[in-house]
């Protein structure tokens, strides 16, 4: 395909993918397009969709494509398609019906789904969500060896810089609240966030120190500095801690607009370069899943042997603490061995009294699954064992879901993410600004303009339904460390059917 979309790469990016043979068995199945799909109207005679990858170029369609797109609706079958538009020319480029029905299904351009049933089984667990997980994770597959410093390395050699990363590679809560939404109750989630923590009497007194891990860009810090006033900043530390050296800029540069006196140090959470006791307050927003898994295989642990010597720690630190890991175990079982390494740093930076809160997503039952996404995968997080290990350190802890604890609107309707990430292609074909966010229909008026008339297949969510984000399997980790501001005393404590209990000395 040659046109002006191209012009930008060395070689045709179509040449790359060859198509899928229409065979007699595909032929007599039946074709949906993706729900996520939008359609941009350029012209009279021309309309744009945008692939998955992002690195193909925008697909371009006449009147005979876009009606093909138009009518994979799940009633007819491949067969019936091709014979309809098969011959035609459906694009300004002269690919015909057929040269897109051979490529449309493919997870590179995720367009379209072909089956004998629909994607969905009962009406309430149609998660069409589902599909595009499943399509993203089969285009995904480009983790050379999911080793288990892998994700180390990328964040230290694999981010190149912050243009675009959260954008594209793996998009956070917090930056998809950056800015004011009905949902957050017409502020950020930063602010939401600070609000919450003054509720809770976090902020008072004013902690000396705070610390806030794996920060993204700083919108967290920027807008956290706004819940509190000039006076109230004086005298506060605000440092970063970021594996990820680009991104130390963007924090730094932020956090001081805002009003903080901040700080940033490139090191891994897992092994934190601060002194025993010194931190007031720790935040760790959405980085539990990215610290170093360990893949023990069922027999180790069923041995309770390790294969190499990171094995033997993690088994050691499971003996220790009394995690209740019972069999049978799967062949290769996930266990969250950096997070659990991060939570027993988390307790030694912190001063007696100091607080951390800790956001991720996760399960409470079974194993951690793999999450795929461009260039590295992450994996769940199993907080059942975080909050064993927690208790074991002596924490307080407290443990609820991230729209609790914020106490987020429900009823709020948001465009669909995947909608965000198209509009995010073709303003950008269109040299319109247009960042990747959580959008009510109106904030999404206000920000395309004139633009949105243009659009056909905008939807929206509940903020809560799983489709959109799946923000109930976020968890919130709030932890006290026991000792309080007593002048001269220290906790100590007294260790008890594998627990430690605290008492001040």
């Amino acid at each position: 395909m040659t046109d002006s979309l191209t012009t930008d790469h060395v070689a045709d990016p179509w040449l790359e993918i060859g198509p899928q043979a229409l065979d007699e068995d595909l032929l007599n199945q039946r074709a949906w397009r993706m729900p996520d799909i939008v359609i941009y109207q350029h012209g009279p005679e021309e309309w744009w969709v945008a692939p998955l990858d992002e690195e193909l170029p925008l697909v371009r369609l006449n009147r005979m494509g876009a009606t093909l797109l138009g009518a994979m609706d799940g009633r007819l079958t491949i067969g019936a398609l091709l014979n309809q538009y098969g011959k035609w020319v459906c694009s300004p480029t002269q690919q015909n019906g057929r040269w897109h029905l051979e490529r449309w299904a493919q997870p590179r351009f995720s367009l379209a789904y072909y089956g004998t049933e629909p994607p969905s089984g009962h009406s309430a667990e149609a998660k069409w969500d589902l599909l595009l997980q499943k399509v993203r994770e089969g285009w995904h597959q480009n983790v050379k060896a999911e080793t288990e410093d892998h994700l180390s390395t990328f964040h230290v050699q694999g981010i190149q810089g912050p243009h675009g990363h959260f954008e594209l590679i793996e998009t956070t809560v917090s930056h998809l609240f950056r800015e004011p939404c009905e949902a957050m109750n017409g502020t950020t989630y930063g602010r939401l966030l600070g609000k919450t923590l003054r509720q809770m009497g976090w902020l008072s007194p004013k902690p000396k120190r705070i610390v806030e891990v794996g920060a993204g860009l700083g919108y967290v810090s920027k807008e956290l500095a706004g819940e509190l006033s000039a006076e109230e900043r004086k005298g506060i530390q605000y440092t970063f801690l970021d594996l990820t050296g680009p991104f130390l800029g963007s924090q730094t540069s932020l956090a001081r607009q805002a009003g903080w006196a901040a700080s940033a140090v490139q090191a891994n959470a897992e092994r934190m370069p601060l002194a025993d006791n010194s931190v007031d307050l720790l935040i760790d927003n959405e980085n539990l899943a990215d610290m170093t898994p360990v893949q023990f295989s069922g027999d180790e642990l069923l041995m309770f042997k390790g294969e190499n010597p990171q094995h033997e720690e993690a088994l050691d630190l499971i003996r220790r603490m009394r995690l209740p890991l019972k069999p049978p175990y799967p062949n290769v079982v996930i266990f969250n061995y950096g997070a659990i390494q991060f939570l027993q740093e988390v307790w030694r930076v912190l001063k007696p009294g100091g607080r951390a809160i800790l956001v991720e997503f996760g399960i409470e039952e079974n194993w951690p699954s793999p999450v795929k996404l461009p260039g590295h995968t992450e994996y769940e997080v199993q907080f059942s064992h975080l909050r064993h290990a927690a208790k074991w350190l002596g924490f307080r802890e407290q443990y609820c879901t991230l729209p609790q604890l914020l106490g987020m609107k429900p009823d709020t309707q948001v465009l669909c993410t995947g909608a965000a990430y198209t509009l995010r292609r073709i303003c950008r074909e269109l040299a319109k600004p247009f960042s990747v966010r959580a959008y009510t229909e109106k904030e999404l008026k206000i920000a395309l303009g004139d633009l949105l008339p243009k659009l056909n297949g905008l939807h929206y969510h509940n903020v809560l339904d799983p489709a959109w984000f799946g923000l109930w399997d976020f968890k919130v980790m709030l932890l006290e460390k026991p000792g309080g501001m007593s002048i001269g005393q220290q906790p100590a404590f007294q260790e008890s059917a594998g627990f430690r209990w605290y008492t001040q000395q």
